[in-house]
């Protein structure tokens, strides 16, 4: 039993289609894209001058495959948000920025490859969306000899440089970005007001959407989301004749990509607890341990590396504790757990109040390392709600990405 906790008992009326985007990677720069589409003025804010230049600044991003034999929610979203992309992303492919070059994962253990022959099967009837091939195969789609003896192809997908993907995004919308540092936010006459670094209110709006990952947990009214920091580094290796011929991406406990510019990236780390941007030598040694850890095949092709001649980029993954985003409206915490706080009690009770949730804030963040994958669907999502059009994700899915999810868990958990 859901109750009505996601439906706004009191929404504030919009008189304007004026809307303020903060945050400029490509989380803010589709949910940007999307609002203009449905006529909304949006104008984006970030403290760069140019659109995606922390987490969404690598040069090659993948569009990573994550399928499962279970029908959880986590594999649901993944599954509708990586064939959304496969679509949004295809312009972008055919202007040459990024390649669609398939991607190939090989199974981690015995257990992941059962779990493959099971999707496999699921899927056999999609072969254009994803096969279960043998190695015969994967050394041809790939272009190297692999040693896996099976793994899964998706033709469809490939990688991107999302930073220009981003600017694509608005310069192709006509969608202005403001360079201002946003430290505090407060609702003054029916509008928020956003206060850069002097303390001064820089920007008003009616509608405002936070999209500026951990940034989020700055402001009073969004600090009680469980995000996590969570650092990354890739790493790019010079190409040599045996791995110039990889043709694919290839997943695995890592990664790596076709060469561009004559440099592959792999990577990536995760970090927990370290907050430096500086690229680390023995991050490179993690990212190429992973990488020759995929498959022995792609570390014959790499052969030996110079762990100083590596370049590379560190930034930061804004995670949640279930993996999923965390899109749609901001609740009033306070009003919420007064309204609901006796699931603490029982976690089953039927409360007919709705929901209350500040005036016409919203958010989009919480994408992880899938940042490419998730963010044209959880643009999507917000825009089309925001516009008031029909859901396009069954309720028990869209519940799982909303913003006040985490409150009423710890409400059941008696943790609120």
């Amino acid at each position: 039993m859901s109750n009505n906790w996601h439906i706004d008992q009191s929404p504030a009326r919009r008189s304007t289609q004026d809307i303020v985007v903060l945050g400029a990677g490509i989380a803010g720069c589709t949910t940007a894209a999307a609002l203009t589409q449905r006529g909304f003025n949006v104008r984006l804010i970030d403290r760069h001058p140019l659109a995606g230049c922390e987490a969404s600044g690598n040069p090659q991003a993948i569009v990573y495959p994550k399928l499962s034999p279970r029908e959880d929610l986590l594999p649901r979203f993944n599954l509708s948000a990586m064939q959304f992309a496969s679509r949004y992303y295809k312009p972008f492919w055919e202007q040459g920025l990024g390649e669609q070059c398939g991607v190939i994962v090989v199974p981690e253990s015995d257990k992941i490859k059962s779990d493959f022959e099971i999707i496999g099967q699921r899927f056999k009837d999609q072969p254009d969306f994803v096969q279960l091939l043998n190695n015969k195969a994967l050394c041809k789609f790939s272009g190297i000899n692999l040693q896996a003896s099976l793994g899964l192809y998706f033709s469809q997908l490939g990688w991107l440089p999302p930073a220009a993907i981003c600017q694509q995004l608005l310069s192709l919308h006509q969608i202005p970005l403001i360079k201002a540092d946003i430290q505090r936010i407060e609702y003054i006459d029916h509008r928020w007001q956003l206060f850069g670094t002097d303390k001064q209110p820089c920007l008003t709006t009616e509608t405002l959407v936070i999209a500026n990952a951990f940034g989020c947990r700055q402001f009073q009214q969004t600090d009680f989301l469980p995000v996590s920091q969570l650092r990354g580094q890739v790493s790019q290796i010079p190409t040599n004749t045996a791995i110039s011929a990889l043709k694919t991406v290839i997943c695995g406990q890592g990664y790596i990509t076709p060469q561009q510019h004559g440099l592959h990236s792999i990577g990536a780390t995760y970090n927990k607890g370290l907050f430096t941007t500086a690229v680390r030598t023995e991050d490179h040694q993690t990212n190429l341990d992973q990488i020759c850890s995929t498959d022995a095949g792609i570390a014959n092709a790499i052969g030996a590396q110079t762990l100083t001649d590596l370049s590379g980029r560190a930034n930061y993954r804004c995670t949640t504790k279930d993996y999923l985003p965390i899109v749609g409206a901001v609740p009033d915490l306070t009003q919420m757990i007064k309204d609901y706080g006796s699931l603490r009690h029982n976690a089953k009770a039927n409360i007919e109040a709705g929901g209350s949730y500040l005036p016409n804030l919203y958010i989009n963040c919480g994408m992880g390392s899938r940042g490419l994958s998730y963010a044209p669907l959880s643009a999507e999502i917000l825009a089309s709600e925001l516009a008031g059009e029909t859901a396009i994700l069954d309720e028990d899915l869209r519940l799982a990405l909303h913003p006040a999810r985490f409150m009423i868990r710890d409400l059941k958990k008696k943790r609120l």
